[in-house]
């Protein structure tokens, strides 16, 4: 008895402790994505807009967060960027309040702000700005809680367990059933990976290989961005969603001529307006594709910089969403760690001293010492 008893409380706590935290980046939509299976995703559109007699404008929106996923997603909040002067004047299904330019967004309906397994919310607020209100990003965060309808029924079969040997066989089986359930499913989701893995490989080396000197760039990226992912206590999966960002991070130089990007003397203004805009237009290919958040943005917004003088949204700070300054700080270790048309590759010592001289202006100075640490210890040379 006291065996079962042990069992069904392992089972709770194991249940429990993958009960996580997240937060995930994702551009705004006007329409759920295509691909809406197993993600929380979050759409917005506006309604209506008037002018005041004060000459504010106000808009009316509607919004609505889905959860499509095997788990309950609790205690969400939604985070959107606006202007000094932004004003809620009204909400409905919903309750806002804005702190230090960041509109944040939540449900009223109970206390833990519960968006079921496979449901969605709808809600609307009704914003007062001088400004346009357009935005451009959010940030959802939330604790994805699994169901504990399998630890119920341990418990059950483990009070049956103690008056006859029929319900303790049925528990043995249970737990047979439950496990093998588990190995299916992580078989077929390693299945699932090894097929995503292949095809961004394979774009990544179409995208490669336009230029000699950068063969192999997009896989190193890759592999930086998500050892960075782990040093910083991530999910293995979402070390597996900064890995594939970083295969397609570039993928927008497929619009851009060969002679443009192998071209080894200064570039003119509209050359390099033509480099800048390899972000937008891989974005533009990627419109479509919403089953991975993270890879649109490291696409969109990979060189942004931490100061807001990047391209091409002139994003600042923690704006630039996570995958993107991750990939966008392994991208210039890359750079600067291997030959170019224009240039040699730089020394260790310089790359380091690189790293350092440009903490907080181009890259988010709390991931500069993961990248030094992955040099110093060689693990960066492994990858």
């Amino acid at each position: 008895m006291i065996a079962w008893i042990l069992l069904g409380s392992i089972s709770i706590f194991q249940i429990h402790k993958s009960n996580k935290q997240i937060t995930t980046f994702t551009q705004i939509s006007t329409k759920p994505p295509v691909d809406r299976y197993n993600r929380v995703y979050f759409a917005i559109t506006k309604t209506n807009e008037w002018t005041e007699s004060n000459d504010n404008y106000l808009y009316s929106y509607d919004g609505l967060i889905a959860n499509t996923t095997d788990k309950d997603f609790r205690n969400w909040c939604i985070e959107l960027k606006v202007p000094d002067d932004t004003v809620i004047e009204n909400t409905w299904n919903c309750m806002c309040f804005i702190e230090e330019n960041r509109l944040y967004i939540t449900l009223p309906t109970s206390s833990e702000f519960e968006v079921r397994s496979n449901s969605e919310e709808l809600f609307g607020f009704l914003l007062s700005s001088k400004n346009d209100l357009s935005f451009r990003s959010a940030s959802i965060s939330g604790r994805m809680c699994r169901k504990y309808t399998s630890s119920k029924l341990l418990i059950l079969c483990i009070i049956l367990a103690s008056f006859s040997a029929l319900a303790e066989t049925y528990v043995i089986v249970l737990a047979y059933i439950i496990l093998r359930h588990r190995q299916i499913n992580k078989r077929r989701q390693e299945h699932d990976n090894q097929i995503i893995e292949q095809t961004m490989k394979t774009f990544s080396n179409f995208i490669d290989n336009k230029d000699t000197y950068t063969q192999g760039h997009s896989t190193r990226v890759a592999a930086y961005a998500r050892e960075m992912a782990r040093r910083m206590g991530m999910d293995e999966q979402t070390q597996l969603n900064f890995f594939y960002a970083g295969l397609m991070h570039d993928i927008g130089k497929l619009t851009v001529s060969d002679d443009v990007l192998n071209k080894t003397s200064r570039l003119s203004n509209d050359e390099w307006s033509l480099i800048q805009q390899h972000t937008t237009n891989g974005a533009a290919l990627l419109k479509n594709f919403t089953i991975l958040p993270e890879i649109n943005d490291a696409v969109l917004y990979h060189h942004e910089r931490y100061d807001g003088t990047g391209y091409m949204n002139r994003l600042s700070g923690k704006d630039i969403p996570l995958v993107a300054r991750i990939v966008g700080i392994a991208d210039a270790y890359d750079a600067m760690n291997t030959n170019r048309c224009y240039r040699l590759k730089f020394s260790e010592e310089r790359i380091i001293s690189e790293l350092e001289r440009c903490r907080g202006k181009q890259f988010d100075p709390d991931l500069v010492p993961y990248l030094i640490s992955m040099i110093k210890d060689g693990t960066i040379y492994k990858l």
